[in-house]
């Protein structure tokens, strides 16, 4: 009977006494870590997609008090950063409190979005102004340019869809337009700059001089600024070898029609001979010319012999011929 009491008295006392007391003592090694665990943590990193950053998204384990909008997030596309302290500050107003404080001193927040690239939408411009230009053709490009975006664009990240092209105002005297994207759901992008025509046309390889008779060596095609009506360009090489540059030509600068001309045979003052073909005669003379002249250009000459001046046909380098209306003793 006394071995009976014994032993109920022993299993009392294992449960009621020994049992807590040892689970007592591992919760108290064990409650600590726990509790840290368990406690608010902040952030040193984060990335929000809103426009508030909120105490979820700075705090591990921010509970109720998650969605609790603390500050304005950076742009979309952007990163700024906030002190620890100015965000404690803002925490605990909202109840909630660190059980440690973090050993870095700032928190980096970074904002996610959409980003659209400026040249998709120089494309979309180009596309709608492309039928405005009459004069382009397989060799030509519509360069667009815009001036008040440099960059790519960061919408914000929920913004969905495509963005549409609603207006687009043009002027054709300054090739300048405003054009105007629509956001889904969202605000109106402006965009302004202007649209310039490049055609394909013959420029200079080096600076050439004034006079000079030009070479396929002087020569290139090269896509320039179209100069508009006003300013009509050598669209081909072969229309520009043989002619000679009425001024100096710098290299890499395009060449218009009024840059060149035939090249000149007959120089003012210079002595030349006068030729004169019939049928079975070929008669000659010495002339000294009046002018100058290109190939084909009519020409004064005084025949050195009558004195007299004959009207005649600039030919080649030195030459000049009369047509047989013409003769060596008739003047003006």
């Amino acid at each position: 009977m006394m071995n009976s009491v014994f032993k109920k008295h022993s299993q009392w006392y294992r449960h009621e006494v020994i049992y807590p007391f040892v689970l007592t003592f591992i919760l108290a090694g064990f409650m600590p870590g726990l509790a840290k665990a368990l406690a608010p943590q902040l952030q040193e990193k984060v990335t929000v997609s809103d426009r508030l950053v909120t105490l979820g998204d700075l705090f591990k384990e921010a509970s109720l008090q998650s969605h609790a909008p603390l500050f304005r997030s950076p742009d979309p596309g952007t990163t700024g950063k906030i002190s620890v302290q100015r965000i404690l500050t803002a925490a605990k107003k909202h109840g909630l409190k660190l059980l440690q404080r973090p050993d870095f001193s700032m928190v980096t927040i970074s904002r996610s979005s959409r980003l659209i690239e400026l040249a998709v939408l120089k494309d979309r411009i180009r596309d709608r102004l492309e039928g405005k230009y009459a004069s382009m053709d397989a060799k030509s490009q519509l360069v667009i340019t815009i001036a008040n975006q440099t960059k790519d664009l960061h919408l914000d990240a929920s913004v969905q869809g495509q963005l549409d092209l609603s207006s687009i105002d043009w002027s054709a005297r300054s090739q300048r337009f405003t054009a105007r994207f629509d956001i889904p759901g969202s605000d109106t992008i402006t965009l302004r700059g202007s649209a310039s025509l490049m055609i394909e046309a013959g420029v200079a390889k080096h600076n050439i001089a004034r006079g000079k008779p030009l070479v396929r060596a002087d020569l290139e095609l090269n896509l320039v600024k179209s100069g508009g009506r006003r300013t009509q360009r050598y669209a081909s090489i072969d229309e520009m070898i043989g002619l000679s540059a009425k001024r100096s030509l710098q290299a890499g600068k395009p060449i218009s029609l009024t840059d060149l001309e035939a090249p000149v045979l007959i120089h003012k003052n210079q002595l030349v001979t006068i030729l004169l073909e019939i049928p079975g005669l070929v008669i000659r003379a010495e002339g000294k010319a009046l002018a100058s002249a290109s190939k084909g250009e009519a020409v004064k000459v005084l025949n050195t012999q009558s004195k007299r001046i004959i009207h005649a046909t600039a030919r080649a380098s030195g030459l000049v011929s009369v047509s047989l209306k013409q003769s060596f003793g008739s003047g003006t």
